[in-house]
């Protein structure tokens, strides 16, 4: 039987990460199409960080951003309990809770673009995430965890890795051979970047940092430029050591005034894909520059089931091997966030409940 009560991470008010509260809370309950997870990890990203200090608005179609509330968009663990109406998992299944999960019924389900669902709540948005011990989630929004990886791995995965599958293939259109730039290549979306970018077969990955201290990792990550953006003029760059022409593709994590820069490193006709704005959600574009380059800007949301399905797999063969940088226990969730501000990480963060 599991217990009555767990420990949990809880958000009761937006602010620094003091706010963050370790907190002894009543266990969720399972209805009949539902799984009760005995979660061994979670990790951190920059959306809980944001969704922290009160900076976020929900997209469209999705209902407002609650509090108190409870973090995290990845969760791997093991199945504690199943309604009886559960028939693909059982007690002691691993298993790993879908990010992107879908409502299948919705017009964005029906076309095909079940990452742009609204009509389900999603983890670490709307609904309690995976800063606990335990968390409920529906049959169809869990995945078979492969076997030969471990907990803190699978936190890693679906998030990041499927979240950039989306933005690089299925947006991004990469093809074998092209020039791909890279922004926050150091962290969760950017390492996974680069790893995507390789097994897609990408023939340049110019990755970019801030940090002198991060260039050798992202380099022996796959990485075959490692450009400072503190130090170096990065579309003057790109141009010299592409003869000229710039890039295929900008992979751009970054937001504000990041987005018009990487814009300067495209060859003609080439494509920005943007997923981040923890730099800032306004920015000044050269329109000119726009359309004399005939370039493609475009933004990309989350992944499809498909999509996330696709990547677990791909980790489960070792073609995908999420960047671990810090494993901390959910207790220390405040200092997990501190490490991430700082930028002091090389990859994911990671909390044991």
């Amino acid at each position: 039987m599991p217990p009555r009560t767990m420990r949990a991470v809880r958000l009761f008010e937006y602010g620094q990460p003091e706010v963050l509260q370790f907190v002894e809370v009543p266990l969720p309950e399972i209805g009949p199409d539902e799984v009760l997870v005995r979660v061994r990890a979670t990790s951190v990203t920059r959306w809980d960080l944001r969704y922290r200090q009160g900076l976020l608005t929900p997209p469209p179609g999705r209902a407002p951003l609650p509090l108190p509330f409870q973090l995290g968009r990845d969760a791997a663990g093991e199945v504690e309990a199943a309604g009886d109406g559960v028939k693909r998992f059982r007690p002691g299944d691993r298993v790993v809770a879908m990010t992107c999960p879908a409502c299948a019924r919705c017009e964005y389900c029906l076309r095909g673009l079940d990452n742009l669902c609204i009509d389900i709540a999603l983890p670490g948005h709307q609904r309690f995430g995976g800063y606990a011990q335990y968390i409920c989630r529906k049959e169809s929004e869990l995945l078979h965890a492969p076997g030969s990886m471990r907990f803190e791995k699978l936190a890693c995965v679906l998030w990041s890795y499927s979240t950039v599958w989306h933005m690089a293939i299925e947006r991004g259109g990469l093809q074998p051979g092209q020039d791909v730039l890279i922004t926050a290549a150091s962290g969760g979306m950017g390492t996974a970047a680069i790893q995507i970018a390789r097994l897609g077969g990408a023939g340049r990955i110019f990755a970019l940092t801030g940090s002198a201290g991060k260039v050798a990792p992202l380099l022996k990550l796959g990485a075959t430029h490692v450009l400072n953006t503190r130090e170096e003029n990065i579309p003057a760059r790109i141009m010299e050591i592409t003869g000229g022409l710039g890039v295929d593709l900008v992979l751009e994590n970054v937001g504000g005034e990041m987005l018009p820069l990487c814009m300067q490193c495209l060859r003609m006709d080439g494509t920005l894909v943007s997923a981040g704005q923890h730099g800032g959600r306004h920015c000044s574009v050269d329109i000119e520059l726009l359309y004399r380059r005939h370039l493609n800007v475009l933004g990309t949301r989350g992944a499809t089931r498909h999509e996330q399905a696709l990547v677990l797999a791909l980790a489960g063969q070792g073609s995908l091997d999420p960047v671990i940088s810090h494993c901390l226990p959910l207790s220390e969730a405040a200092e997990a966030h501190r490490i991430l501000e700082r930028q002091e990480q090389f990859g994911k963060i990671v909390l044991l409940p």
